[in-house]
């Protein structure tokens, strides 16, 4: 553990013994090593390696799979609850309002996929379904349900989503796909599937420690190997011109409908008074209402075709001229609406990779009428690539880590606190999961006390969700 002063500790996961003892226990001086000429004391090492807890990665797939897909572990998707459970509720509030939602569905463990025979105290069958609250901003422990069945994943259909089920983020939450309608989108209420594989590894407590960071590259390394070299994301950062360039878009009308959606829910949310911190100009009104006439007659075409049908070339020309009129547009009009420029690039990668993911959703071959540059792109994010130093030191690398058990790790003190407590679940913000948990720099962890695991009592999870 190394304590916000700096100095390097290294702190085992207690059992049934109290902080204080486990302390005076852990630094016993007559528990050095013995060498030749006496006693020797014991390296920063053998204190690792002394405190190194068993713990699982949890990896995901790529891309998304169909709702029918058989995985018995997944992120997102539905659960397949046994029929005498009901789906969670909480009260949540992503503005001002609270209001009492049916939470969202984080992900479900068929516990007999899970690594750990003989030293996990996690029940060695049965499954977990893990529920929580999407609205993060502001909120160090959302509401959260974890759910234990005795049965396999398998053994249920996926259940249904209720009415009630919260938007992603919450209903006017800050970090809400806005150009995503709950009442036509599924994808705005419901995260994608993702199947999940599991990895036994050894976990260290350590921040900001270089022996503990190295510790750790060396154990992730040798269950995932050594990485893949970096390379920027294709999508994050480039700009309109780039996009000019680029002729492989619109590859279909469904991205053609979510890239003029997100334009008209920036041009819609510019003309709404009090949106900014002046009143737009009549000259500015003028030309967002251009926009916005524009973009309402892209979308009636949108409604007339099937989502997944090909562009035609003058189409396909049509419409990257009147994408880049609207940046223009928003060049001209630069700092006297909330919107600027860069955005309406931002949002189109966005829009890109939102729609492979739904094609995805389609069967294993569906994402080959997609660019393939944009398609492994996507996957890209996911794979773990070779990891820094300075990453190892932090305990925080280029790619999201899901692990269950072990000690866990985020930026804030959520480890510390729970220290006597057993980590069911941490979710690290992961490009996956758009747009209310993509941070990579945020952690989501599912806590439960150990006799109540141990009693297979799952009433009292508590979660944390901490944020650089």
């Amino acid at each position: 553990m190394i304590g916000r002063s700096g100095v390097a500790k290294v702190v085992p996961r207690l059992g049934q013994e109290t902080l204080v003892q486990g302390f005076a226990k852990w630094f016993d001086p007559t528990s050095a090593r013995v060498s030749r000429g006496g006693l020797m004391a014991r390296s920063e090492r053998d204190e690792l390696e002394e405190a190194a807890l068993p713990a699982v990665l949890v990896r995901r797939n790529d891309l998304p799979v169909p709702l029918a897909h058989p995985a018995r572990s997944f992120f997102g998707g539905l659960p397949k609850l046994p029929p005498q459970f009901e789906w969670p509720v909480a009260e949540v509030t992503a503005n001002e309002t609270p209001e009492t939602v049916a939470l969202t569905f984080v992900a479900q463990i068929d516990l007999a996929e899970v690594p750990g025979s003989g030293w996990s105290p996690l029940p060695k069958r049965g499954t977990l379904f893990f529920f929580c609250s999407s609205v993060f901003v502001g909120e160090g422990n959302p509401p959260c349900r974890v759910l234990y069945s005795p049965t396999g994943g398998g053994a249920h259909p996926g259940r249904s989503p209720p009415p009630n089920l919260m938007p992603l983020a919450g209903t006017d939450g800050d970090a809400q796909v806005r150009w995503l309608d709950p009442a036509l989108d599924f994808h705005s209420k419901v995260e994608f599937k993702y199947p999940l594989s599991f990895l036994p590894f050894r976990d260290v407590y350590s921040d900001q420690d270089a022996a503990g960071g190295e510790f750790m590259i060396e154990e992730l390394c040798r269950v995932l190997g050594p990485g893949e070299p970096r390379a920027p994301d294709l999508l994050q950062s480039r700009r309109a011109r780039d996009y000019e360039k680029d002729e492989d878009w619109p590859f279909n009308w469904l991205l053609i409908n979510y890239v003029v959606r997100s334009i008209l829910s920036r041009v819609q949310r510019d003309l709404t008074p009090g949106s900014y911190y002046k009143p737009i100009t009549d000259e500015v009104a003028t030309e967002l209402k251009r926009l916005r006439v524009g973009a309402i007659g892209w979308l009636e075409r949108c409604r007339a075709l099937t989502p997944m049908d090909e562009v035609d070339a003058d189409t396909k020309t049509a419409f990257r001229s009147w994408w880049l009129d609207v940046v223009q547009a928003y060049e001209r009009i630069d700092r006297q609406v909330r919107t600027y420029a860069g955005q309406i690039a931002e949002d189109l990668g966005y829009a890109i990779n939102h729609t492979i993911r739904c094609m995805a959703t389609q069967g294993d071959d569906a994402c080959d009428d997609a660019p393939f540059e944009y398609v492994a792109n996507l996957e890209r994010q996911n794979h773990w690539k070779a990891p820094t130093v300075e990453e190892g030191q932090r305990r925080h690398f280029g790619t999201a880590l899901h692990q269950m058990l072990g000690y866990g790790s985020g930026p804030q003190d959520a480890t510390e606190v729970h220290l006597e407590d057993m980590l069911l679940l941490q979710v690290q913000g992961d490009a996956a999961f758009f747009d209310w948990h993509s941070n990579i720099g945020c952690v989501l962890h599912f806590w439960i006390d150990r006799d109540a695991l141990t009693q297979l009592d799952f009433s009292g999870v508590a979660a944390t969700y901490e944020c650089d």
